[in-house]
C-alpha cells in the first residue's frame, strides 16, 4: 500500500480504532512492539544489536565449516536495526559492520558472484546516502574511505562501483 493511501485509510480511524491497530501490530510483530517501545519509552536503555551482529555473522563465519554467504540475511536483519534503531547512527555502524563482514569474506575466500557484490554495493550506497542525509560525513568518512581501498584486490568491478560511490557521496 502506498504511503498516500495508507495516511487518508488511518486518518479516517478513530484514536480507539488506531490504538486497537498498533496494539495488534505489536503483539504479531516483535520489530514493531521494540519500534514503539523505543519511541515511548524514555527509560528503556539504548538497543544492542550485537544478536543481529552475531546472525550475519554466523552467516559468513560460521564456528564450524564455510559460511553460505547469502547477503538476504544482512538485509533481514538491518530491516530490524531499522525499525528499532533510536538513531541513524545506530543503524549506520550495523550498515558498515555488514558490509566490512561481506568484504571480509571476499578476502578471506576469494572471488564470488556478481549478485554478492551488486548487493554489498547497494548497502555501501544506502550507507553513504544516510551519511549524507543525517549530517555524518565527517564522522563516517575515514571509515567509508578503509572499506574503498580494502576492495582494491577484489573482482567484478567491485571496487570500482565503491570508489565512485565514495567520490560521489563524499567528495562532493
Amino acid at each position: 500500500m502506498k504511503p498516500s493511501t495508507l495516511q487518508k485509510r488511518l486518518s479516517r480511524c478513530t484514536k480507539a480504532e488506531l490504538i486497537e491497530l498498533l496494539q495488534t501490530l505489536s503483539l504479531q510483530n516483535p520489530a514493531v512492539e521494540n519500534f514503539l517501545a523505543m519511541k515511548f519509552d524514555p527509560n528503556r536503555p539504548e538497543p544492542d544489536f550485537e544478536q543481529y551482529k552475531r546472525v550475519v555473522s554466523e552467516e559468513f563465519f560460521p564456528d564450524r565449516g564455510y559460511g553460505d554467504s547469502c547477503p538476504a540475511v544482512a538485509y533481514r536483519m538491518l530491516q530490524r536495526v531499522e525499525a528499532e534503531a533510536n538513531s541513524p547512527s545506530q543503524v549506520l555502524d550495523f550498515l558498515f559492520f555488514c558490509i566490512e563482514t561481506g568484504i571480509q569474506y571476499t578476502n578471506d575466500y576469494g572471488d564470488i558472484n556478481e549478485e554478492f557484490y551488486i548487493a554489498f554495493e547497494d548497502l555501501f550506497e544506502r550507507a553513504a546516502k544516510l551519511v549524507i542525509a543525517s549530517g555524518l560525513s565527517s564522522q563516517y568518512r575515514e571509515q567509508s574511505q578503509a572499506i574503498v581501498d580494502s576492495t582494491s584486490d577484489i573482482g567484478w568491478g567491485f571496487h570500482d562501483e565503491l570508489s565512485s560511490i565514495f567520490e560521489k557521496y563524499f567528495t562532493a
